[in-house]
């Protein structure tokens, strides 16, 4: 394992959070990078970020530094984002998982609360459902896998088979100059939101933009791609293993997102609930799919309040 300490010339955000370490391990056979902060002696929170073009220092740039204040925070970049890379081979849902029970032994980490977005709440999800003794409570933000179709189920079906198509994307934003991409962030701020620090978040979204391209990576996920979307349904959700949570779990959606539905939601808490564990939903006006960075000031401390209510 590699560690590298930033400066205090980095201000704000994941890079700039005070005593910010970063790591690079090696894990299953390939990089994994972690960026870890806090005092060690205080309780674990480890933070798994969503797919495409998402990556730690993304969507977390307003949570980690605030959890990091009372917490010892771990954001990691999940193979082919950010840092992590290059990869090779399929690195589907399970796959995934072993990469990162690799990861959290490596970090020493027995037991932790997960927080997870979009990809990052499925990994979750299916984590705990694998490891019930390390997982302690889990915030899941708008998590994927909860559904059994797509809005536009067979156009995507096509979409993903059209050869070339699963890199236009990557070779369309590679051409896009700062002012472009600028707009391209704004353009995913939904209900009068804005970025906190936009020119922070473009350069953050031009880094992972040429780390897909130079790797040559497809726009979408193994996790998204791997058996998941057939023509008219999808083959695979996360819908069996919701009833194995054995911890405390806070869902949050966005009220306005229009990529995670509010009924799927609704379905999984009460499936979560079922099995004796608390389990709740909250809906977060003016956000959309990317709540953290939308509304960071009613989301960090909901999050900070359910680690409180559950420590144990």
């Amino acid at each position: 394992m590699s560690t590298e300490f930033y400066s205090n010339a980095v201000t704000g955000g994941v890079e700039g959070t005070a005593g910010v370490r970063h790591h690079t391990l090696t894990v299953c056979g390939g990089p994994i990078s972690v960026y870890e902060a806090g005092d060690a002696e205080k309780p674990a929170v480890v933070l798994l970020h969503g797919a495409m073009y998402d990556e730690a220092r993304f969507i977390w740039d307003q949570l980690f530094p605030y959890l990091a204040a009372d917490y010892h925070v771990f954001a990691v970049d999940t193979p082919r984002h950010g840092k992590s890379r290059p990869w090779e081979g399929v690195l589907n849902q399970a796959k995934l998982l072993e990469i990162l029970d690799c990861a959290f032994d490596a970090l020493q980490l027995n037991r932790f609360q997960l927080v997870g977005l979009s990809m990052g709440g499925a990994l979750a999800i299916g984590y705990a459902a694998e490891h019930p003794d390390r997982v302690q409570s889990m915030v899941l933000f708008e998590p994927g896998g909860l559904g059994e179709k797509l809005d536009a189920q067979f156009i995507t079906w096509l979409y993903i088979k059209t050869p070339g198509m699963l890199r236009i994307l990557s070779k369309n934003y590679i051409k896009k100059d700062r002012a472009a991409v600028h707009k391209l962030l704004g353009s995913i701020y939904v209900g009068g939101s804005k970025p906190t620090d936009p020119d922070r978040l473009v350069t953050i979204l031009m880094d992972e933009i040429k780390g897909k391209f130079d790797c040559r990576e497809n726009d979408m996920d193994d996790w998204q791609l791997d058996g998941v979307i057939g023509p008219f349904r999808l083959r695979w959700n996360l819908l069996d293993q919701i009833p194995r949570i054995a911890c405390p779990t806070l869902w949050l959606r966005g009220a306005e997102s229009t990529l995670v539905k509010q009924s799927e939601m609704e379905r999984a808490v009460r499936l979560a609930s079922e099995v004796g564990q608390p389990a709740e939903l909250r809906v977060i006006p003016h956000a959309g799919h990317i709540l953290p960075l939308e509304q960071p000031e009613v989301v960090n401390p909901m999050v900070h309040e359910f680690r409180v209510q559950t420590a144990k």
